[in-house]
Protein backbone atom coordinates (compact mmCIF):
# COMPACT_ATOMS: atom_id res chain seq x y z
CA UNK A 1 0.00 0.00 0.00
CA UNK A 2 1.50 3.39 -0.73
CA UNK A 3 1.63 6.30 1.32
CA UNK A 4 -1.80 8.13 0.18
CA UNK A 5 -3.23 4.71 0.59
CA UNK A 6 -2.12 3.97 4.15
CA UNK A 7 -3.27 7.95 5.26
CA UNK A 8 -6.33 7.04 3.61
CA UNK A 9 -6.70 3.85 5.55
CA UNK A 10 -5.46 5.44 8.84
CA UNK A 11 -8.29 8.14 8.40
CA UNK A 12 -11.39 6.02 7.92
CA UNK A 13 -10.31 3.75 11.04
CA UNK A 14 -9.82 6.95 13.42
CA UNK A 15 -13.52 7.91 12.09
CA UNK A 16 -14.58 4.48 12.62
CA UNK A 17 -13.12 5.31 16.47
CA UNK A 18 -14.14 8.52 17.24
CA UNK A 19 -18.22 7.17 15.69
CA UNK A 20 -17.90 4.47 18.35
CA UNK A 21 -16.55 6.83 20.96
CA UNK A 22 -19.57 9.18 20.35
CA UNK A 23 -22.08 6.20 20.02
CA UNK A 24 -21.30 4.90 23.83
CA UNK A 25 -21.20 8.96 24.99
CA UNK A 26 -24.46 9.34 23.75
CA UNK A 27 -25.89 5.81 24.52
CA UNK A 28 -24.56 6.88 28.57
CA UNK A 29 -26.03 10.20 28.53
CA UNK A 30 -29.68 8.56 27.04
CA UNK A 31 -29.02 5.62 29.95
CA UNK A 32 -28.65 8.51 32.49
CA UNK A 33 -31.75 10.29 30.97
CA UNK A 34 -34.26 7.56 30.86
CA UNK A 35 -32.94 6.16 34.16
CA UNK A 36 -34.51 7.99 36.70
CA UNK A 37 -38.40 7.01 35.22
CA UNK A 38 -38.20 3.66 37.68
CA UNK A 39 -36.95 5.61 40.52
CA UNK A 40 -39.97 8.12 40.98
CA UNK A 41 -42.29 6.32 42.94
CA UNK A 42 -39.38 5.18 45.51
CA UNK A 43 -38.71 9.04 45.92
CA UNK A 44 -41.93 9.67 45.81
CA UNK A 45 -42.53 7.33 48.92
CA UNK A 46 -39.44 7.76 50.60
CA UNK A 47 -39.56 11.53 50.87
CA UNK A 48 -42.89 12.17 50.91
CA UNK A 49 -42.77 14.20 47.20
CA UNK A 50 -45.65 15.51 45.65
CA UNK A 51 -46.70 15.02 42.33
CA UNK A 52 -45.90 18.66 40.85
CA UNK A 53 -42.65 18.39 42.97
CA UNK A 54 -41.93 15.15 41.28
CA UNK A 55 -42.56 16.80 38.11
CA UNK A 56 -40.26 19.60 38.92
CA UNK A 57 -37.50 16.63 39.15
CA UNK A 58 -38.56 15.08 35.64
CA UNK A 59 -38.07 18.74 34.12
CA UNK A 60 -35.12 19.76 35.90
CA UNK A 61 -33.23 17.49 33.61
CA UNK A 62 -33.94 19.09 30.32
CA UNK A 63 -34.11 22.97 32.02
CA UNK A 64 -29.96 21.97 32.86
CA UNK A 65 -30.01 21.30 28.79
CA UNK A 66 -30.35 24.85 27.92
CA UNK A 67 -27.08 26.51 30.01
CA UNK A 68 -25.67 23.35 29.21
CA UNK A 69 -24.87 23.41 25.91
CA UNK A 70 -24.49 27.05 25.66
CA UNK A 71 -21.42 26.51 28.04
CA UNK A 72 -20.62 23.19 25.98
CA UNK A 73 -20.49 25.30 22.90
CA UNK A 74 -18.51 28.39 24.71
CA UNK A 75 -15.46 25.66 25.87
CA UNK A 76 -15.75 23.90 22.27
CA UNK A 77 -15.08 27.06 20.85
CA UNK A 78 -12.01 27.61 23.35
CA UNK A 79 -10.67 24.89 23.76
CA UNK A 80 -11.78 22.05 21.88
CA UNK A 81 -14.69 19.23 21.54
CA UNK A 82 -12.45 16.63 23.06
CA UNK A 83 -12.02 18.89 26.27
CA UNK A 84 -16.25 19.75 26.19
CA UNK A 85 -16.69 16.19 25.88
CA UNK A 86 -14.74 15.53 28.90
CA UNK A 87 -16.40 18.11 30.96
CA UNK A 88 -19.78 17.18 30.43
CA UNK A 89 -18.39 13.50 31.48
CA UNK A 90 -16.96 14.80 34.72
CA UNK A 91 -19.69 16.52 35.96
CA UNK A 92 -22.15 13.34 35.11
CA UNK A 93 -20.03 11.32 37.22
CA UNK A 94 -20.32 13.52 40.15
CA UNK A 95 -23.87 14.72 39.79
CA UNK A 96 -24.86 11.02 39.42
CA UNK A 97 -22.97 9.67 42.40
CA UNK A 98 -24.30 12.55 44.85
CA UNK A 99 -27.91 11.90 43.16
CA UNK A 100 -27.33 8.38 44.30
CA UNK A 101 -27.06 9.32 48.26
CA UNK A 102 -29.25 12.34 48.23
CA UNK A 103 -31.89 12.19 50.52
CA UNK A 104 -33.82 15.60 49.47
CA UNK A 105 -35.71 16.48 47.23
CA UNK A 106 -34.37 20.00 46.37
CA UNK A 107 -30.79 18.55 46.01
CA UNK A 108 -32.34 16.02 43.99
CA UNK A 109 -33.56 18.64 41.67
CA UNK A 110 -30.40 20.95 41.83
CA UNK A 111 -28.76 17.14 40.82
CA UNK A 112 -30.49 16.49 38.19
CA UNK A 113 -30.57 20.77 36.80
CA UNK A 114 -26.41 19.85 36.58
CA UNK A 115 -27.02 16.34 35.04
CA UNK A 116 -28.73 18.28 32.29
CA UNK A 117 -25.94 20.87 31.65
CA UNK A 118 -23.60 17.91 31.55
CA UNK A 119 -25.59 16.46 28.43
CA UNK A 120 -25.87 19.86 27.19
CA UNK A 121 -21.93 19.53 26.81
CA UNK A 122 -21.48 16.41 25.99
CA UNK A 123 -23.50 16.30 23.11
CA UNK A 124 -22.14 19.90 22.16
CA UNK A 125 -18.56 18.09 21.67
CA UNK A 126 -19.62 14.60 21.06
CA UNK A 127 -22.18 15.64 18.20
CA UNK A 128 -19.49 18.60 16.25
CA UNK A 129 -16.75 16.07 16.47
CA UNK A 130 -18.80 13.08 14.29
CA UNK A 131 -20.16 15.92 12.00
CA UNK A 132 -16.71 17.25 11.60
CA UNK A 133 -14.95 14.10 11.07
CA UNK A 134 -17.44 12.59 8.94
CA UNK A 135 -17.62 12.50 4.72
CA UNK A 136 -20.33 14.36 3.46
CA UNK A 137 -21.43 11.84 1.38
CA UNK A 138 -21.72 10.17 4.33
CA UNK A 139 -22.69 12.29 6.91
CA UNK A 140 -26.33 11.44 7.78
CA UNK A 141 -25.47 7.35 8.41
CA UNK A 142 -22.57 8.51 11.02
CA UNK A 143 -25.20 10.33 12.16
CA UNK A 144 -28.02 7.60 12.14
CA UNK A 145 -25.56 5.40 14.49
CA UNK A 146 -25.13 7.97 16.26
CA UNK A 147 -28.76 8.46 17.15
CA UNK A 148 -29.62 4.72 16.86
CA UNK A 149 -27.19 4.55 19.85
CA UNK A 150 -28.81 7.33 21.80
CA UNK A 151 -32.72 5.78 21.00
CA UNK A 152 -30.66 2.41 22.41
CA UNK A 153 -29.88 3.77 25.52
CA UNK A 154 -33.18 4.85 26.08
CA UNK A 155 -34.01 1.56 26.73
CA UNK A 156 -31.18 0.54 29.05
CA UNK A 157 -31.76 3.46 31.29
CA UNK A 158 -35.41 1.92 33.11
CA UNK A 159 -33.45 -0.98 33.05
CA UNK A 160 -31.00 0.39 35.28
CA UNK A 161 -33.51 2.32 37.35
CA UNK A 162 -35.06 -0.81 38.30
CA UNK A 163 -31.93 -2.21 39.38
CA UNK A 164 -31.30 1.11 41.96
CA UNK A 165 -34.87 0.84 42.89
CA UNK A 166 -34.17 -2.83 43.89
CA UNK A 167 -30.82 -2.73 45.06
CA UNK A 168 -30.40 0.60 46.00
CA UNK A 169 -29.88 4.15 44.28
CA UNK A 170 -26.13 4.83 46.17
CA UNK A 171 -24.69 1.55 44.65
CA UNK A 172 -25.95 1.75 41.08
CA UNK A 173 -25.62 5.48 40.17
CA UNK A 174 -21.73 5.38 42.29
CA UNK A 175 -21.01 2.55 39.11
CA UNK A 176 -22.50 4.61 36.69
CA UNK A 177 -20.64 7.22 38.16
CA UNK A 178 -17.50 5.16 37.33
CA UNK A 179 -18.46 4.36 34.15
CA UNK A 180 -18.00 8.38 33.48
CA UNK A 181 -14.97 8.07 34.70
CA UNK A 182 -13.94 5.41 32.00
CA UNK A 183 -15.80 7.10 29.53
CA UNK A 184 -13.36 10.46 30.02
CA UNK A 185 -10.46 8.43 30.13
CA UNK A 186 -11.38 6.48 26.61
CA UNK A 187 -12.09 9.92 25.42
CA UNK A 188 -8.20 11.30 26.37
CA UNK A 189 -7.10 8.85 24.41
CA UNK A 190 -8.53 10.10 20.82
CA UNK A 191 -6.27 12.75 18.87
CA UNK A 192 -8.12 16.02 19.59
CA UNK A 193 -10.11 17.29 16.31
CA UNK A 194 -9.67 20.23 14.35
CA UNK A 195 -9.61 23.20 16.37
CA UNK A 196 -12.95 25.51 15.12
CA UNK A 197 -12.54 29.65 14.13
CA UNK A 198 -14.07 32.12 16.09
CA UNK A 199 -13.76 35.00 13.87
CA UNK A 200 -16.51 35.05 11.77
CA UNK A 201 -18.41 38.48 12.94
CA UNK A 202 -21.92 37.77 11.98
CA UNK A 203 -22.69 33.92 12.86
CA UNK A 204 -25.55 34.33 14.77
CA UNK A 205 -26.92 36.88 11.93
CA UNK A 206 -26.37 34.40 9.70
CA UNK A 207 -27.94 31.22 11.60
CA UNK A 208 -31.26 32.85 11.97
CA UNK A 209 -31.52 34.90 8.98
CA UNK A 210 -31.57 31.16 6.96
CA UNK A 211 -34.84 29.97 6.82
CA UNK A 212 -33.02 26.02 6.14
CA UNK A 213 -31.11 26.59 9.59
CA UNK A 214 -34.45 27.87 11.34
CA UNK A 215 -36.25 24.90 9.64
CA UNK A 216 -34.43 22.74 10.85
CA UNK A 217 -34.37 23.85 14.47
CA UNK A 218 -38.22 23.69 14.29
CA UNK A 219 -38.53 20.63 13.17
CA UNK A 220 -35.82 19.30 16.04
CA UNK A 221 -38.41 21.85 18.59
CA UNK A 222 -41.59 19.66 16.62
CA UNK A 223 -40.03 16.20 17.22
CA UNK A 224 -39.03 16.97 20.83
CA UNK A 225 -42.25 18.65 21.88
CA UNK A 226 -44.18 15.86 19.88
CA UNK A 227 -42.18 13.02 21.54
CA UNK A 228 -42.75 14.91 25.10
CA UNK A 229 -46.62 14.89 24.77
CA UNK A 230 -46.75 11.31 23.77
CA UNK A 231 -44.73 10.13 26.59
CA UNK A 232 -47.02 11.75 28.84
CA UNK A 233 -50.35 11.11 27.17
CA UNK A 234 -49.74 7.21 26.29
CA UNK A 235 -48.99 6.33 29.27
CA UNK A 236 -51.85 7.44 30.92
CA UNK A 237 -54.32 6.84 28.18
CA UNK A 238 -52.75 2.67 28.08
CA UNK A 239 -53.06 2.71 31.67
CA UNK A 240 -57.15 3.62 31.29
CA UNK A 241 -58.07 0.90 28.79
CA UNK A 242 -56.45 -1.46 31.31
CA UNK A 243 -52.63 -2.10 30.15
CA UNK A 244 -50.06 -2.92 33.24
CA UNK A 245 -46.91 -1.14 34.19
CA UNK A 246 -44.91 -3.75 32.54
CA UNK A 247 -47.47 -3.78 29.16
CA UNK A 248 -47.02 0.44 28.97
CA UNK A 249 -43.05 -0.11 29.14
CA UNK A 250 -42.75 -3.03 26.61
CA UNK A 251 -44.59 -0.40 24.48
CA UNK A 252 -41.98 2.41 24.57
CA UNK A 253 -39.01 -0.33 24.75
CA UNK A 254 -40.52 -1.68 21.21
CA UNK A 255 -40.79 1.78 19.95
CA UNK A 256 -37.39 2.41 20.46
CA UNK A 257 -35.90 -0.59 18.98
CA UNK A 258 -37.96 0.07 16.10
CA UNK A 259 -36.29 3.87 16.02
CA UNK A 260 -33.03 2.14 16.75
CA UNK A 261 -33.26 -0.29 13.25
CA UNK A 262 -34.59 2.71 11.28
CA UNK A 263 -32.23 5.57 12.05
CA UNK A 264 -29.26 4.53 9.91
CA UNK A 265 -31.32 3.69 7.31
CA UNK A 266 -32.78 7.53 7.16
CA UNK A 267 -29.58 8.52 7.79
CA UNK A 268 -28.65 6.31 4.61
CA UNK A 269 -31.91 7.83 2.37
CA UNK A 270 -30.70 11.20 3.72
CA UNK A 271 -26.74 11.13 1.94
CA UNK A 272 -28.24 9.98 -1.28
CA UNK A 273 -31.41 11.45 -1.72
CA UNK A 274 -30.88 14.16 0.28
CA UNK A 275 -33.29 15.40 3.74
CA UNK A 276 -36.54 16.72 1.67
CA UNK A 277 -38.04 12.93 0.81
CA UNK A 278 -37.52 11.23 4.27
CA UNK A 279 -38.93 14.44 5.90
CA UNK A 280 -41.80 15.08 3.85
CA UNK A 281 -42.19 11.00 4.55
CA UNK A 282 -41.92 11.63 8.04
CA UNK A 283 -44.73 14.59 8.66
CA UNK A 284 -46.76 13.14 5.71
CA UNK A 285 -46.82 9.76 8.07
CA UNK A 286 -46.94 11.47 11.02
CA UNK A 287 -50.31 13.94 10.55
CA UNK A 288 -52.79 10.85 10.34
CA UNK A 289 -51.23 8.43 13.12
CA UNK A 290 -51.51 11.72 15.41
CA UNK A 291 -54.86 12.31 14.54
CA UNK A 292 -55.71 8.54 14.90
CA UNK A 293 -53.98 7.91 18.95
CA UNK A 294 -57.40 8.83 20.53
CA UNK A 295 -59.43 6.41 18.45
CA UNK A 296 -58.29 3.06 19.70
CA UNK A 297 -60.20 0.93 22.65
CA UNK A 298 -58.28 -1.79 23.38
CA UNK A 299 -54.75 -2.14 24.87
CA UNK A 300 -53.23 -3.74 21.93
CA UNK A 301 -54.66 -1.76 19.04
CA UNK A 302 -53.31 1.62 21.02
CA UNK A 303 -50.12 0.14 21.70
CA UNK A 304 -49.35 -1.30 18.19
CA UNK A 305 -50.43 2.43 16.41
CA UNK A 306 -47.73 3.97 19.65
CA UNK A 307 -45.22 1.52 18.52
CA UNK A 308 -45.57 2.99 14.62
CA UNK A 309 -46.03 6.83 15.58
CA UNK A 310 -42.88 6.91 18.10
CA UNK A 311 -41.10 4.18 16.16
CA UNK A 312 -41.11 5.70 12.41
CA UNK A 313 -42.45 8.72 11.36
CA UNK A 314 -40.50 10.73 13.86
CA UNK A 315 -37.36 9.33 13.67
CA UNK A 316 -37.80 10.09 9.65
CA UNK A 317 -37.39 13.71 10.29
CA UNK A 318 -35.17 13.56 12.92
CA UNK A 319 -31.55 13.22 10.80
CA UNK A 320 -32.91 14.86 7.55
CA UNK A 321 -33.39 17.91 10.04
CA UNK A 322 -30.08 17.91 11.87
CA UNK A 323 -28.61 17.51 8.25
CA UNK A 324 -30.56 20.78 7.16
CA UNK A 325 -28.98 22.55 9.95
CA UNK A 326 -24.96 21.53 9.45
CA UNK A 327 -25.44 21.65 5.71
CA UNK A 328 -27.04 25.19 5.58
CA UNK A 329 -24.26 26.33 8.67
CA UNK A 330 -21.65 24.91 6.18
CA UNK A 331 -22.34 26.96 3.23
CA UNK A 332 -23.03 30.24 5.43
CA UNK A 333 -19.56 29.85 7.21
CA UNK A 334 -20.92 29.15 10.57
CA UNK A 335 -18.75 26.88 12.84
CA UNK A 336 -20.38 23.23 13.79
CA UNK A 337 -19.91 24.07 17.06
CA UNK A 338 -22.76 26.86 16.78
CA UNK A 339 -25.23 24.62 14.78
CA UNK A 340 -24.59 21.85 17.16
CA UNK A 341 -25.75 24.32 19.64
CA UNK A 342 -28.87 24.81 17.81
CA UNK A 343 -29.98 21.63 17.63
CA UNK A 344 -29.24 20.84 21.57
CA UNK A 345 -31.08 23.97 22.40
CA UNK A 346 -34.53 23.49 20.41
CA UNK A 347 -34.26 19.69 21.27
CA UNK A 348 -34.21 21.09 24.85
CA UNK A 349 -37.02 23.41 24.71
CA UNK A 350 -39.24 20.99 22.77
CA UNK A 351 -39.02 18.50 25.79
CA UNK A 352 -39.77 21.23 28.26
CA UNK A 353 -42.76 22.48 26.20
CA UNK A 354 -44.39 19.35 24.94
CA UNK A 355 -45.09 17.37 28.51
CA UNK A 356 -46.79 19.86 30.25
CA UNK A 357 -48.50 21.83 27.28
CA UNK A 358 -50.01 18.64 26.12
CA UNK A 359 -50.97 17.06 29.46
CA UNK A 360 -53.05 20.90 30.26
CA UNK A 361 -54.62 20.77 27.30
CA UNK A 362 -55.47 17.14 27.47
CA UNK A 363 -57.06 18.06 31.11
CA UNK A 364 -58.87 20.81 30.21
CA UNK A 365 -60.70 18.96 26.90
CA UNK A 366 -59.02 15.72 25.88
CA UNK A 367 -56.91 13.31 24.42
CA UNK A 368 -57.64 14.58 20.72
CA UNK A 369 -57.52 18.08 20.39
CA UNK A 370 -53.67 18.32 21.46
CA UNK A 371 -52.80 15.49 19.34
CA UNK A 372 -54.93 17.22 16.54
CA UNK A 373 -53.15 20.51 17.06
CA UNK A 374 -49.59 18.71 16.69
CA UNK A 375 -51.24 17.03 13.58
CA UNK A 376 -52.20 20.60 12.18
CA UNK A 377 -48.74 22.23 13.44
CA UNK A 378 -46.73 18.77 11.19
CA UNK A 379 -49.37 19.78 8.17
CA UNK A 380 -48.06 23.57 8.19
CA UNK A 381 -44.71 22.72 8.67
CA UNK A 382 -44.77 19.82 5.55
CA UNK A 383 -45.65 23.07 3.58
CA UNK A 384 -42.86 25.14 4.70
CA UNK A 385 -40.32 22.03 3.70
CA UNK A 386 -41.93 22.10 -0.10
CA UNK A 387 -41.94 26.15 0.16
CA UNK A 388 -38.11 26.27 0.79
CA UNK A 389 -37.40 23.35 -1.67
CA UNK A 390 -34.95 21.16 0.02
CA UNK A 391 -32.43 19.95 -2.14
CA UNK A 392 -29.92 16.87 -1.95
CA UNK A 393 -27.57 17.36 0.80
CA UNK A 394 -25.02 16.59 -2.09
CA UNK A 395 -26.24 19.84 -3.87
CA UNK A 396 -24.13 21.98 -1.29
CA UNK A 397 -20.59 21.91 -2.73
CA UNK A 398 -19.77 25.70 -1.99
CA UNK A 399 -18.85 26.26 2.05
CA UNK A 400 -16.12 28.39 3.86
CA UNK A 401 -13.41 26.48 5.51
CA UNK A 402 -14.40 25.43 8.80
CA UNK A 403 -11.36 24.67 10.82
CA UNK A 404 -7.65 23.98 11.16
CA UNK A 405 -5.31 21.46 12.88
CA UNK A 406 -5.16 22.15 16.56
CA UNK A 407 -3.22 18.27 16.77
CA UNK A 408 -0.31 17.69 14.24
CA UNK A 409 -0.91 14.09 14.77
CA UNK A 410 -5.02 14.66 13.79
CA UNK A 411 -5.25 12.82 9.93
CA UNK A 412 -8.86 13.74 9.46
CA UNK A 413 -8.48 17.38 8.16
CA UNK A 414 -9.71 17.40 4.98
CA UNK A 415 -10.32 19.81 2.50
CA UNK A 416 -13.56 22.07 2.16
CA UNK A 417 -15.50 20.35 -1.05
Amino acid sequence: MNALGRLVARGRGQEHSIVSLVQALVLFESMLYAVVTPVLPHYADTLGASKPAIGVLVAAYPAGMVPGTVLGGWIATRFGVRRTTVVGLSMFAVSITVFGFASNIVALDALRFVQGAACGCLWSGGLTWVIAVAPRERRGEMLGTVIAAAIFGTILGPVMGTLAAAVGTEIVFSALGLVAVGLAAWTFRHPAPPQFDTDEGTPVRALTSSPRVLLGAWLILLEACTIGALGTLLPLRLSDLGASGIAIGATFVFASVVSTVIAPMIGRLTDRRGPGLPLCVGLVTATPLLLALPLPESVLALAVLSVITLGGPLTAYTIPAMAVITDSAERLGITLVLSSMLFNIAWAIGEMIGAPAAASISQATSDAVPLALLAAINLATLVSVIAIGLGPTADVTETKPIAVAADPDWPLTRPTP
